[in-house]
């Protein structure tokens, strides 16, 4: 009888000892499931820099600039290149009324840089009514009222501007705006070219998060103007 109360009371003991282990596996799975559960509520970093490309109008206000067609009938373009009128003051797209503005849309700080194309060119008719599209060689550069502030000259080693400081988006719906060409100079006027010559221009714009970015994108272990990033 002592016996089989001895079996009963093992089996009980090990019945116990089985759910307790069993209740430990289920509360502990349930808790690391818990750990791997976590609400993530923020937002991943992005860089976004663009370059606003307009005309000012008297009467119109702000008229995009239009890229060059090198085809019309197909109207085909060259992307990123602008067309800019310089033989009529009266004329639409007039170089006076060019303006340049960068956007800032990132939300981590941002380095950027860019390239500034100028080309004059010479278009003309032949015999045979074909237009053909000259590039000319000239000397004088072309006299846009650049704001150079807080910006690095570096074209004569690598073609860029570099903009000194880091940047970022105000707020999730405003932009940060940075000014390249806002007016025209308050002195003078553009010396106008003859018929058939115009201005094309065309921008290459890069931005890197600050964090890391210049070095491991651009290769620029320092800033171009000295110091460190």
């Amino acid at each position: 009888m002592k016996e089989v109360l001895r079996k009963n009371q093992l089996i009980l003991a090990l019945a116990f000892l089985t759910l307790i282990i069993t209740s430990f596996i289920f509360i502990s799975y349930a808790w690391f499931t818990q750990e791997d559960n976590v609400d993530f509520t923020g937002e991943f970093g992005f860089v976004d820099v663009d370059i606003n490309v307009y005309f000012e109008d008297d009467v119109l206000g702000q008229v995009l600039a239009e890229e060059v067609v090198i085809d019309e009938t197909n109207n085909i373009t060259k992307p990123g290149v602008y067309y800019v009128n310089i033989t009529s003051s009266s004329a639409d797209y007039f170089i006076e009324d060019l303006r340049l503005y960068i956007e800032i849309n990132s939300n981590v700080n941002t380095y950027f840089r860019i390239k500034i194309y100028e080309q004059l060119t010479f278009i003309y008719e032949d015999i045979s009514g074909t237009t053909n599209e000259l590039s000319v060689l000239y000397k004088e550069g072309v006299d846009l009222n650049y704001d150079f502030s807080n910006w690095y000259d570096n074209r004569t080693f690598d073609n860029y501007l570099y903009y000194e400081n880091e940047v970022k988006r105000i707020d999730e719906t405003t932009p940060l705006i940075i000014a390249l060409v806002d007016s025209y100079f308050e002195t003078g006027n553009f010396e106008t070219k003859g018929p058939g010559y115009s201005l094309q221009i065309g921008f290459s714009i890069e931005a890197v998060q600050s964090d890391g970015g210049p070095q491991n994108v651009w290769g620029l272990d320092t800033p171009p103007w000295g110091g460190s990033w």
